[in-house]
């Protein structure tokens, strides 16, 4: 493996100082499939700010790569421990200087809390939830040993407290930071994440409820809540139809239209979900948490209003009119949401404030204020956007 990954070059002349920046995350920064595409989005969004992007992948060798998680897990004989723990984080922090040594960069994003980065360059975090936020909602990080929590908690404060700014996806965690890290609020920004899909229907049909659902987590995503929540709306709109897709098992419901997992990666697949995205009146994904949620961002920019979950900060991205929040596991809120929503003039009136809330989450906002929690200016010389 390289030690990092190709610089992404400008997309055109800069007009200001030359500025570069790193992108640090565990997973290859350009690949799709690291992090829901944010990192990748994230660099080809500063790149076309004229921005010099270098990606850093701290992924080691494979058979490496195995036996460094193998000994994270090995005290406490649980595999959830392995990424936070100590023998990890201080592998992952070595390669991190090793990488970084001589490079002339303006500053690093660190793509969560995995490794402790080298002193000499400023750097900000980008996360979408604190590791307390995890360990109360979120069905992996609650799987944690208390030894493995304790440890990676301690390592993460020193993170926070290094870092120039701490950046995160929502005001929930970034409340977190300031609540449970003791990170002050003028160092805390709210950027906010972008769409990966962006989709215009100017002639879609609003008369018959079209639901979609995107997720990979079945169980967390609230998938078997949705099915039986679904069946009771077909009692109410016969004609209503509900598009699944992501990992989820085999489906055989009336109106349920099931689609599998759909990859950015392949062509076929991105025409298919920007096409369902364009079909739909109303996404709905009613997660036990959902720490940001992309896919309600996606939904907004294709039109159309999103039911979202309570838990996490699935709110910021439909604000106050451009969708519905119901609780986790609250069937009858789901229910009400759906047949509310299934309203063509309640859908198309929601669904026009949630794309007039996407347009503060697109990736080169996100970029911009990345680069203002950093100090930098952007080298085309805009104005970069403000925090949310």
């Amino acid at each position: 493996m390289s030690d990092s990954t190709p610089a992404v070059e400008p997309s055109a002349p800069a007009i200001g100082p030359l500025v570069r920046v790193g992108l640090v995350s565990v997973g290859d920064p350009a690949s799709p499939s690291t992090w829901s595409g944010t990192t990748a989005s994230v660099m080809r969004a500063l790149s076309e700010l004229d921005v010099v992007v270098h990606g850093l992948d701290l992924t080691l060798p494979r058979v490496l790569e195995r036996a460094v998680l193998a000994a994270g897990a090995a005290r406490t004989r649980n595999s959830y421990d392995k990424n936070g723990a100590a023998v990890t984080m201080a592998i992952r922090s070595r390669l991190a200087r090793r990488r970084l040594s001589g490079a002339q960069l303006d500053g690093l994003i660190q793509i969560g809390s995995g490794f402790v980065l080298p002193d000499g360059v400023p750097y900000v975090t980008l996360e979408d939830m604190t590791l307390r936020q995890g360990r109360a909602v979120h069905p992996f990080f609650t799987r944690m040993s208390e030894h493995g929590i304790a440890s990676w908690e301690k390592r993460r404060i020193g993170i926070f407290d290094r870092a120039r700014m701490c950046t995160v996806a929502s005001h929930w965690a970034a409340e977190s930071l300031f609540t449970d890290y003791g990170v002050a609020r003028k160092r805390i920004a709210v950027v906010g994440l972008g769409a990966n899909h962006n989709v215009t229907a100017p002639d879609r049909v609003w008369q018959s409820p079209r639901f979609l659902f995107v997720g990979s987590d079945w169980e967390r995503k609230g998938g078997p809540l949705l099915l039986r929540t679904f069946a009771r709306v077909r009692e109410v709109y016969p004609d209503a139809m509900l598009d699944v897709v992501g990992g989820h098992p085999q489906l055989r419901q009336p109106g349920v239209h099931a689609h599998g997992v759909l990859s950015q990666a392949r062509p076929e697949d991105r025409e298919l979900i920007a096409e369902l995205y364009a079909r739909a009146t109303c996404f709905v994904m009613p997660s036990l948490v959902e720490p940001f949620g992309l896919v309600h961002v996606e939904a907004g920019s294709a039109g159309i209003p999103s039911i979202v979950t309570t838990e996490g900060g699935a709110r910021d991205t439909i604000g106050a009119d451009g969708g519905l929040a119901v609780q986790p596991g609250d069937e009858e809120g789901l229910l009400e949401a759906m047949l509310r929503l299934a309203n063509p003039e309640t859908a198309r009136q929601m669904g026009k404030a949630a794309r007039e809330r996407s347009r503060l989450y697109t990736w080169t906002k996100v970029s911009e204020r990345l680069l203002r929690a950093l100090g930098l200016q952007a080298p085309d010389g805009r104005t970069l956007a403000e925090f949310l």
